[in-house]
Protein backbone atom coordinates (compact mmCIF):
# COMPACT_ATOMS: atom_id res chain seq x y z
CA UNK A 1 0.00 0.00 0.00
CA UNK A 2 1.33 3.45 -1.22
CA UNK A 3 1.91 5.93 2.06
CA UNK A 4 0.13 8.87 1.29
CA UNK A 5 2.12 12.04 1.42
CA UNK A 6 1.60 14.73 4.07
CA UNK A 7 -0.38 17.90 3.08
CA UNK A 8 2.62 20.22 3.18
CA UNK A 9 4.64 17.74 0.61
CA UNK A 10 1.66 17.31 -1.93
CA UNK A 11 0.98 20.91 -1.96
CA UNK A 12 4.58 22.17 -2.75
CA UNK A 13 4.00 24.40 -5.47
CA UNK A 14 4.68 23.15 -9.11
CA UNK A 15 4.83 26.98 -10.81
CA UNK A 16 5.26 30.29 -9.45
CA UNK A 17 1.24 31.17 -9.84
CA UNK A 18 0.98 28.55 -7.12
CA UNK A 19 3.48 29.90 -4.79
CA UNK A 20 1.91 31.45 -1.90
CA UNK A 21 2.98 35.01 -0.74
CA UNK A 22 6.28 36.72 -0.65
CA UNK A 23 5.31 38.26 -3.89
CA UNK A 24 8.79 40.62 -3.65
CA UNK A 25 11.02 37.07 -4.28
CA UNK A 26 8.64 35.67 -7.03
CA UNK A 27 8.41 38.99 -9.09
CA UNK A 28 12.08 39.29 -8.69
CA UNK A 29 13.27 35.57 -9.57
CA UNK A 30 10.34 35.42 -12.80
CA UNK A 31 11.91 38.53 -14.38
CA UNK A 32 15.35 37.36 -14.13
CA UNK A 33 14.35 34.13 -15.84
CA UNK A 34 12.26 35.42 -18.34
CA UNK A 35 15.71 37.68 -18.98
CA UNK A 36 17.67 34.65 -19.16
CA UNK A 37 19.65 36.64 -15.95
CA UNK A 38 20.26 34.37 -13.33
CA UNK A 39 22.22 34.77 -10.95
CA UNK A 40 24.96 32.01 -9.91
CA UNK A 41 24.61 32.46 -5.79
CA UNK A 42 21.38 33.00 -3.95
CA UNK A 43 20.98 33.25 -0.69
CA UNK A 44 16.83 32.93 0.53
CA UNK A 45 16.24 33.87 4.55
CA UNK A 46 13.32 34.13 6.60
CA UNK A 47 11.31 32.05 9.16
CA UNK A 48 10.87 28.16 8.77
CA UNK A 49 8.42 26.86 6.27
CA UNK A 50 7.65 30.70 4.59
CA UNK A 51 8.34 29.11 1.15
CA UNK A 52 12.44 28.89 0.82
CA UNK A 53 12.96 25.70 0.16
CA UNK A 54 10.20 25.60 -2.40
CA UNK A 55 10.98 28.58 -3.91
CA UNK A 56 14.85 26.81 -4.37
CA UNK A 57 13.16 23.92 -5.94
CA UNK A 58 11.17 26.01 -8.09
CA UNK A 59 13.84 28.14 -9.55
CA UNK A 60 16.03 24.78 -10.15
CA UNK A 61 13.13 23.50 -12.19
CA UNK A 62 12.85 26.45 -14.29
CA UNK A 63 16.77 26.67 -15.16
CA UNK A 64 16.39 23.53 -16.44
CA UNK A 65 13.30 23.41 -18.27
CA UNK A 66 13.24 22.66 -21.85
CA UNK A 67 10.18 24.12 -22.65
CA UNK A 68 10.16 27.44 -20.21
CA UNK A 69 6.91 29.28 -21.16
CA UNK A 70 7.20 33.30 -21.95
CA UNK A 71 5.99 34.39 -18.70
CA UNK A 72 9.12 32.51 -17.19
CA UNK A 73 7.18 29.58 -15.84
CA UNK A 74 8.48 25.98 -16.39
CA UNK A 75 6.19 24.11 -18.58
CA UNK A 76 5.69 21.14 -16.42
CA UNK A 77 5.61 18.24 -19.59
CA UNK A 78 9.03 18.18 -20.34
CA UNK A 79 11.64 15.13 -18.84
CA UNK A 80 13.37 17.53 -16.76
CA UNK A 81 10.06 18.96 -15.12
CA UNK A 82 9.01 15.41 -14.76
CA UNK A 83 11.90 14.34 -12.61
CA UNK A 84 11.90 17.54 -11.19
CA UNK A 85 8.23 16.78 -10.04
CA UNK A 86 8.83 12.98 -8.52
CA UNK A 87 12.06 14.01 -6.64
CA UNK A 88 14.41 12.84 -8.88
CA UNK A 89 16.48 15.54 -10.79
CA UNK A 90 19.69 14.50 -10.99
CA UNK A 91 20.81 18.14 -11.76
CA UNK A 92 19.50 19.47 -8.35
CA UNK A 93 21.49 18.27 -5.47
CA UNK A 94 20.01 19.05 -1.82
CA UNK A 95 22.26 19.08 0.71
CA UNK A 96 21.49 19.38 4.67
CA UNK A 97 24.10 21.72 6.43
CA UNK A 98 23.15 20.83 9.57
CA UNK A 99 24.36 17.20 9.24
CA UNK A 100 27.31 18.35 6.64
CA UNK A 101 29.43 20.91 8.58
CA UNK A 102 32.98 19.97 7.84
CA UNK A 103 35.21 21.34 5.86
CA UNK A 104 35.67 17.87 4.27
CA UNK A 105 32.09 17.64 3.31
CA UNK A 106 32.33 21.42 1.21
CA UNK A 107 35.92 20.09 -0.63
CA UNK A 108 33.91 16.74 -1.90
CA UNK A 109 31.17 19.31 -3.01
CA UNK A 110 33.67 21.54 -4.44
CA UNK A 111 35.52 18.87 -6.40
CA UNK A 112 32.48 17.95 -8.40
CA UNK A 113 30.88 21.15 -8.87
CA UNK A 114 33.00 21.08 -12.03
CA UNK A 115 31.48 18.23 -13.56
CA UNK A 116 28.91 19.23 -16.54
CA UNK A 117 24.98 19.23 -15.92
CA UNK A 118 23.91 15.41 -16.62
CA UNK A 119 20.59 16.37 -18.42
CA UNK A 120 20.02 19.94 -17.77
CA UNK A 121 21.57 23.07 -18.35
CA UNK A 122 22.26 24.19 -14.93
CA UNK A 123 23.66 22.14 -11.95
CA UNK A 124 22.12 23.61 -8.38
CA UNK A 125 23.28 23.00 -4.95
CA UNK A 126 20.35 23.89 -2.59
CA UNK A 127 22.32 24.18 0.80
CA UNK A 128 19.65 24.29 3.74
CA UNK A 129 20.32 25.66 6.85
CA UNK A 130 23.41 26.61 5.51
CA UNK A 131 24.64 28.87 9.14
CA UNK A 132 25.32 25.32 9.97
CA UNK A 133 28.71 24.94 8.31
CA UNK A 134 31.45 25.98 10.42
CA UNK A 135 33.67 28.59 9.75
CA UNK A 136 36.35 26.27 8.04
CA UNK A 137 33.75 24.88 6.01
CA UNK A 138 32.66 28.34 4.57
CA UNK A 139 36.40 29.57 4.18
CA UNK A 140 36.76 26.24 2.13
CA UNK A 141 33.86 27.81 -0.27
CA UNK A 142 33.63 31.28 -0.43
CA UNK A 143 35.83 30.95 -3.64
CA UNK A 144 33.82 28.89 -5.44
CA UNK A 145 31.07 30.66 -4.07
CA UNK A 146 32.03 33.72 -5.91
CA UNK A 147 33.69 32.28 -9.01
CA UNK A 148 31.67 29.26 -9.89
CA UNK A 149 31.55 27.50 -13.40
CA UNK A 150 28.79 29.69 -15.49
CA UNK A 151 27.05 25.62 -15.78
CA UNK A 152 26.58 25.95 -11.65
CA UNK A 153 23.92 28.03 -9.55
CA UNK A 154 24.22 27.67 -5.56
CA UNK A 155 20.80 28.63 -3.29
CA UNK A 156 21.53 29.01 0.34
CA UNK A 157 18.34 28.71 2.54
CA UNK A 158 18.87 29.48 6.43
CA UNK A 159 16.49 31.06 9.20
CA UNK A 160 19.63 33.09 10.82
CA UNK A 161 21.35 34.69 8.63
CA UNK A 162 22.84 37.13 11.35
CA UNK A 163 25.02 33.52 11.82
CA UNK A 164 26.54 34.14 8.14
CA UNK A 165 29.65 35.55 7.37
CA UNK A 166 29.57 38.83 5.94
CA UNK A 167 31.41 37.95 3.04
CA UNK A 168 29.14 35.46 2.12
CA UNK A 169 26.14 37.15 2.23
CA UNK A 170 28.36 40.01 -0.39
CA UNK A 171 28.77 36.58 -2.82
CA UNK A 172 25.09 36.28 -3.34
CA UNK A 173 21.90 37.69 -4.49
CA UNK A 174 20.06 38.28 -0.90
CA UNK A 175 15.91 37.43 -0.58
CA UNK A 176 14.48 38.19 2.61
CA UNK A 177 11.47 35.98 3.01
CA UNK A 178 8.77 37.35 5.64
CA UNK A 179 6.12 35.65 7.94
CA UNK A 180 2.76 34.72 5.64
CA UNK A 181 -0.32 37.04 6.64
CA UNK A 182 -3.12 35.59 8.07
CA UNK A 183 -4.94 36.31 4.88
CA UNK A 184 -3.15 34.08 2.72
CA UNK A 185 -2.57 31.29 5.23
CA UNK A 186 -6.83 31.36 5.43
CA UNK A 187 -7.07 31.59 1.71
CA UNK A 188 -4.59 28.18 1.20
CA UNK A 189 -5.60 26.59 4.05
CA UNK A 190 -9.70 26.77 2.00
CA UNK A 191 -8.35 26.06 -1.10
CA UNK A 192 -6.53 22.72 0.26
CA UNK A 193 -9.66 21.64 2.68
CA UNK A 194 -12.32 22.02 -0.58
CA UNK A 195 -9.89 20.31 -3.24
CA UNK A 196 -8.64 17.72 -0.13
CA UNK A 197 -12.90 17.29 1.00
CA UNK A 198 -11.90 17.93 3.91
CA UNK A 199 -15.33 18.79 6.12
CA UNK A 200 -13.57 21.77 8.57
CA UNK A 201 -15.38 24.84 9.98
CA UNK A 202 -14.42 29.20 9.06
CA UNK A 203 -13.66 28.87 12.91
CA UNK A 204 -11.55 25.58 12.94
CA UNK A 205 -9.54 26.90 9.54
CA UNK A 206 -9.28 30.65 11.51
CA UNK A 207 -8.03 28.77 14.58
CA UNK A 208 -5.41 26.68 12.47
CA UNK A 209 -4.22 30.25 11.19
CA UNK A 210 -3.70 31.56 14.38
CA UNK A 211 -1.80 28.51 15.73
CA UNK A 212 0.75 29.35 12.83
CA UNK A 213 2.94 31.55 13.62
CA UNK A 214 2.79 32.88 9.88
CA UNK A 215 4.04 29.50 8.50
CA UNK A 216 1.86 28.13 6.20
CA UNK A 217 3.62 24.39 6.55
CA UNK A 218 3.16 24.86 9.71
CA UNK A 219 -0.70 25.03 9.36
CA UNK A 220 -1.17 22.35 6.89
CA UNK A 221 1.30 20.17 9.53
CA UNK A 222 -1.70 21.11 11.71
CA UNK A 223 -4.26 20.58 9.74
CA UNK A 224 -2.90 17.15 8.85
CA UNK A 225 -2.83 16.09 11.99
CA UNK A 226 -6.42 16.58 12.55
CA UNK A 227 -7.47 14.98 9.57
CA UNK A 228 -5.51 11.65 10.54
CA UNK A 229 -7.28 10.90 13.26
CA UNK A 230 -10.48 10.37 11.44
CA UNK A 231 -12.73 12.91 13.14
CA UNK A 232 -16.06 13.64 10.51
CA UNK A 233 -15.63 17.11 10.73
CA UNK A 234 -13.47 19.33 12.24
CA UNK A 235 -14.84 21.98 13.99
CA UNK A 236 -13.39 24.90 16.77
CA UNK A 237 -13.42 23.05 19.83
CA UNK A 238 -12.58 19.15 18.47
CA UNK A 239 -9.12 21.17 17.20
CA UNK A 240 -9.06 23.45 20.77
CA UNK A 241 -9.30 19.35 22.37
CA UNK A 242 -7.29 17.56 20.25
CA UNK A 243 -4.23 20.00 20.22
CA UNK A 244 -4.23 21.36 23.50
CA UNK A 245 -4.84 24.84 21.98
CA UNK A 246 -7.33 27.83 22.64
CA UNK A 247 -8.07 30.98 19.79
CA UNK A 248 -8.15 34.60 20.47
CA UNK A 249 -11.41 34.75 22.46
CA UNK A 250 -10.20 33.62 25.72
CA UNK A 251 -7.10 36.27 25.20
CA UNK A 252 -10.08 39.09 24.47
CA UNK A 253 -11.52 37.75 27.72
CA UNK A 254 -8.14 37.96 30.10
CA UNK A 255 -7.73 41.45 28.54
CA UNK A 256 -11.30 42.93 29.09
CA UNK A 257 -10.80 41.03 32.65
CA UNK A 258 -8.19 43.42 33.46
CA UNK A 259 -9.65 46.54 31.65
CA UNK A 260 -12.82 45.69 34.03
CA UNK A 261 -10.40 45.49 37.22
CA UNK A 262 -12.21 42.10 37.76
CA UNK A 263 -9.27 39.69 39.23
CA UNK A 264 -11.99 36.99 39.93
CA UNK A 265 -13.09 36.99 36.63
CA UNK A 266 -9.39 36.54 34.98
CA UNK A 267 -8.33 33.87 37.68
CA UNK A 268 -11.55 31.42 36.54
CA UNK A 269 -10.35 32.22 32.79
CA UNK A 270 -7.00 30.83 33.61
CA UNK A 271 -8.42 27.85 35.59
CA UNK A 272 -10.90 26.83 33.20
CA UNK A 273 -8.32 26.59 30.42
CA UNK A 274 -6.07 24.69 33.07
CA UNK A 275 -8.55 22.04 34.01
CA UNK A 276 -10.03 21.62 30.59
CA UNK A 277 -7.04 20.08 29.40
CA UNK A 278 -5.12 23.01 27.55
CA UNK A 279 -1.63 24.33 26.85
CA UNK A 280 -0.92 26.91 29.49
CA UNK A 281 2.02 27.62 28.05
CA UNK A 282 0.76 28.12 24.81
CA UNK A 283 -2.03 30.45 26.26
CA UNK A 284 0.70 32.57 27.89
CA UNK A 285 2.42 32.78 24.08
CA UNK A 286 -1.26 33.62 22.62
CA UNK A 287 -1.72 36.36 25.15
CA UNK A 288 1.74 37.43 24.19
CA UNK A 289 1.25 38.00 20.84
CA UNK A 290 -2.07 39.43 21.13
CA UNK A 291 -0.80 41.85 23.60
CA UNK A 292 2.10 42.94 21.25
CA UNK A 293 -0.26 43.48 18.67
CA UNK A 294 -2.57 45.70 20.99
CA UNK A 295 0.03 47.90 21.24
CA UNK A 296 0.97 47.99 17.61
CA UNK A 297 -2.76 49.41 16.97
CA UNK A 298 -1.77 51.73 19.67
CA UNK A 299 0.54 53.30 18.45
CA UNK A 300 -1.21 53.29 15.40
CA UNK A 301 0.55 50.40 12.94
CA UNK A 302 -2.60 48.30 12.57
CA UNK A 303 -0.95 47.21 9.09
CA UNK A 304 1.28 44.93 10.94
CA UNK A 305 -2.01 42.98 12.74
CA UNK A 306 -3.13 40.40 10.69
CA UNK A 307 -7.09 39.71 12.03
CA UNK A 308 -10.55 39.39 10.52
CA UNK A 309 -12.30 42.69 10.40
CA UNK A 310 -14.38 41.55 13.66
CA UNK A 311 -11.41 40.63 15.77
CA UNK A 312 -9.42 44.27 15.08
CA UNK A 313 -12.65 46.15 15.94
CA UNK A 314 -12.50 44.55 19.68
CA UNK A 315 -8.81 44.66 19.86
CA UNK A 316 -8.93 48.70 18.66
CA UNK A 317 -11.51 49.35 21.89
CA UNK A 318 -9.38 47.69 24.02
CA UNK A 319 -6.46 49.08 22.46
CA UNK A 320 -8.29 52.55 23.17
CA UNK A 321 -8.14 51.72 27.06
CA UNK A 322 -4.29 50.91 28.13
CA UNK A 323 -1.35 53.26 27.80
CA UNK A 324 1.43 52.20 25.76
CA UNK A 325 3.49 52.09 29.28
CA UNK A 326 0.44 49.98 30.23
CA UNK A 327 0.70 47.27 27.34
CA UNK A 328 4.88 47.04 27.67
CA UNK A 329 4.30 46.33 31.65
CA UNK A 330 1.84 43.48 31.10
CA UNK A 331 4.08 42.10 28.24
CA UNK A 332 6.92 41.77 30.43
CA UNK A 333 5.36 40.40 33.42
CA UNK A 334 3.52 38.26 30.59
CA UNK A 335 7.28 37.08 29.29
CA UNK A 336 8.41 36.60 32.93
CA UNK A 337 5.48 33.85 33.53
CA UNK A 338 6.87 32.29 29.99
CA UNK A 339 9.75 32.04 31.53
CA UNK A 340 8.63 30.54 34.99
CA UNK A 341 6.20 28.35 33.62
CA UNK A 342 8.46 25.24 33.57
CA UNK A 343 9.64 25.37 37.15
CA UNK A 344 6.33 26.39 39.11
CA UNK A 345 4.78 23.42 40.91
CA UNK A 346 1.42 24.96 40.04
CA UNK A 347 1.33 25.93 35.97
CA UNK A 348 -1.62 27.71 35.89
CA UNK A 349 0.54 29.75 39.10
CA UNK A 350 3.07 32.41 37.23
CA UNK A 351 -0.22 33.31 34.73
CA UNK A 352 -2.22 34.24 38.01
CA UNK A 353 0.02 36.45 39.41
CA UNK A 354 0.12 38.38 36.58
CA UNK A 355 -3.81 38.80 36.40
CA UNK A 356 -3.65 40.02 39.84
CA UNK A 357 -0.80 42.74 40.01
CA UNK A 358 -2.12 44.03 36.44
CA UNK A 359 -6.07 44.36 38.04
CA UNK A 360 -4.53 45.89 40.86
CA UNK A 361 -2.41 48.86 38.75
CA UNK A 362 -5.69 49.19 36.89
CA UNK A 363 -7.88 49.70 40.24
CA UNK A 364 -5.07 51.89 41.41
CA UNK A 365 -4.70 53.71 38.45
CA UNK A 366 -8.83 54.06 38.46
CA UNK A 367 -8.83 55.43 42.07
CA UNK A 368 -6.09 58.26 41.08
CA UNK A 369 -8.17 59.11 37.82
CA UNK A 370 -11.31 59.54 39.41
CA UNK A 371 -9.71 61.20 43.04
CA UNK A 372 -6.69 63.40 41.54
CA UNK A 373 -4.75 65.08 44.46
CA UNK A 374 -5.35 68.84 44.15
CA UNK A 375 -2.00 70.63 42.98
CA UNK A 376 -0.04 72.28 45.62
CA UNK A 377 -1.17 75.85 46.80
CA UNK A 378 1.79 78.18 45.40
CA UNK A 379 2.82 78.90 49.17
CA UNK A 380 3.81 75.07 49.76
CA UNK A 381 5.50 74.35 46.62
CA UNK A 382 9.64 74.21 47.11
CA UNK A 383 11.05 77.40 46.41
CA UNK A 384 13.77 76.32 44.11
CA UNK A 385 14.48 79.23 42.79
CA UNK A 386 16.68 79.97 45.77
CA UNK A 387 19.66 78.41 46.44
CA UNK A 388 19.33 75.49 49.67
CA UNK A 389 21.57 73.39 51.27
CA UNK A 390 22.48 70.00 49.96
CA UNK A 391 20.74 68.71 53.11
CA UNK A 392 17.16 70.55 52.88
CA UNK A 393 14.01 68.67 52.41
CA UNK A 394 10.85 69.34 50.14
CA UNK A 395 7.87 69.16 52.11
CA UNK A 396 7.30 65.53 53.32
CA UNK A 397 4.59 64.63 51.25
CA UNK A 398 6.65 64.71 47.79
CA UNK A 399 8.96 62.02 47.59
CA UNK A 400 6.13 59.49 48.31
CA UNK A 401 3.75 61.25 45.81
CA UNK A 402 5.95 61.19 43.05
CA UNK A 403 7.42 57.55 43.78
CA UNK A 404 4.01 56.62 43.52
CA UNK A 405 3.22 58.57 40.27
CA UNK A 406 5.94 57.02 38.91
CA UNK A 407 4.57 53.75 39.46
CA UNK A 408 1.73 53.93 37.11
CA UNK A 409 4.19 54.37 34.01
CA UNK A 410 7.18 52.58 35.71
CA UNK A 411 6.14 50.33 38.76
CA UNK A 412 10.42 48.62 38.74
CA UNK A 413 11.96 52.36 38.71
CA UNK A 414 9.56 53.45 41.29
CA UNK A 415 10.70 50.70 43.85
CA UNK A 416 14.39 51.72 43.28
CA UNK A 417 13.32 55.20 43.73
CA UNK A 418 11.67 54.22 47.52
CA UNK A 419 14.92 53.27 48.71
CA UNK A 420 16.61 56.48 47.64
CA UNK A 421 16.31 59.67 48.92
CA UNK A 422 15.83 63.52 47.63
CA UNK A 423 17.50 66.30 48.19
CA UNK A 424 16.68 70.19 46.74
CA UNK A 425 19.87 72.52 45.81
CA UNK A 426 18.95 75.03 43.70
CA UNK A 427 17.36 74.32 40.58
CA UNK A 428 18.44 70.53 41.06
CA UNK A 429 16.75 67.34 42.50
CA UNK A 430 19.20 65.46 43.95
CA UNK A 431 18.32 61.76 44.48
CA UNK A 432 20.72 59.66 46.45
CA UNK A 433 20.70 55.64 45.70
CA UNK A 434 21.70 53.83 48.09
CA UNK A 435 24.06 51.70 46.19
CA UNK A 436 26.55 52.13 42.25
CA UNK A 437 23.69 49.12 41.03
CA UNK A 438 20.30 51.83 41.57
CA UNK A 439 22.43 54.74 40.96
CA UNK A 440 23.45 53.56 37.42
CA UNK A 441 19.52 52.62 37.15
CA UNK A 442 18.13 55.54 38.09
CA UNK A 443 20.74 57.73 35.69
CA UNK A 444 19.98 56.04 32.51
CA UNK A 445 18.21 58.82 30.58
CA UNK A 446 14.69 57.83 29.88
CA UNK A 447 14.41 57.18 33.81
CA UNK A 448 15.76 60.79 34.76
CA UNK A 449 13.05 62.47 31.90
CA UNK A 450 10.31 60.80 33.86
CA UNK A 451 11.74 61.76 37.24
CA UNK A 452 11.79 65.01 35.87
CA UNK A 453 8.56 65.43 34.19
CA UNK A 454 6.72 63.79 37.21
CA UNK A 455 8.38 66.22 39.46
CA UNK A 456 7.01 69.40 37.16
CA UNK A 457 3.40 68.24 37.29
CA UNK A 458 4.02 68.01 41.33
CA UNK A 459 5.44 71.42 41.37
CA UNK A 460 9.13 71.22 40.84
CA UNK A 461 8.95 73.33 37.95
CA UNK A 462 12.06 72.57 34.97
CA UNK A 463 14.09 70.63 38.13
CA UNK A 464 17.49 69.23 36.78
CA UNK A 465 17.63 65.29 38.19
CA UNK A 466 20.63 64.16 39.38
CA UNK A 467 21.15 60.65 40.75
CA UNK A 468 24.47 59.67 43.26
CA UNK A 469 25.52 57.02 45.39
CA UNK A 470 25.44 57.28 48.72
CA UNK A 471 28.50 58.65 50.95
CA UNK A 472 27.76 55.69 53.30
CA UNK A 473 28.62 53.54 50.76
CA UNK A 474 31.53 54.69 48.93
CA UNK A 475 33.32 55.15 52.60
CA UNK A 476 32.65 51.70 53.61
CA UNK A 477 33.61 50.25 50.37
CA UNK A 478 36.73 52.01 50.75
CA UNK A 479 37.23 50.60 54.05
CA UNK A 480 36.58 47.27 52.98
CA UNK A 481 38.77 48.17 50.18
CA UNK A 482 42.30 49.26 52.59
CA UNK A 483 41.50 45.70 54.70
CA UNK A 484 42.44 44.01 51.55
CA UNK A 485 45.09 46.69 49.91
CA UNK A 486 43.15 46.86 47.07
CA UNK A 487 43.41 50.29 46.50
Amino acid sequence: MAKEQVLYRKWRPQKFADFVGQDHVKQTIVNSIKANKVSHAYLFAGPRGTGKTSMARLLAKAVNCSDIKSDGEPCGECKNCQAALSGIMIDLIEIDAASHTGVDDVRDLIEKVNLAPSVGKYKVYIVDEVHMLSKNAFNALLKTLEEPPGHVIFILATTEVHKLLPTVVSRCQYFDFHHLSWDEIINQLKKVVSSEKISITDDAVSLIAQNSEGSLRDSLSILDQVVSLGVSEIDKQTLEKILGITDNTVVQELTQAILNKDTLVGIDIINNVYFKGYDINQLTKNWIGYLRELLMIRLGNEELVSRSADEKKIMGSQSQQLSPNELINLLQRLIEANNNYRIASIPQLALEMVMVRATDDTKKLASKTANPKPEPAPQTKPKIQEPESIKSKPNSNFWPELCQKVSITNPALSALMKNSQVDLQGDKLIITAPSEFLKDVISKANNLLLISSTANELGIKNAIVECVVSQTVNKEKNQVAKVFDII
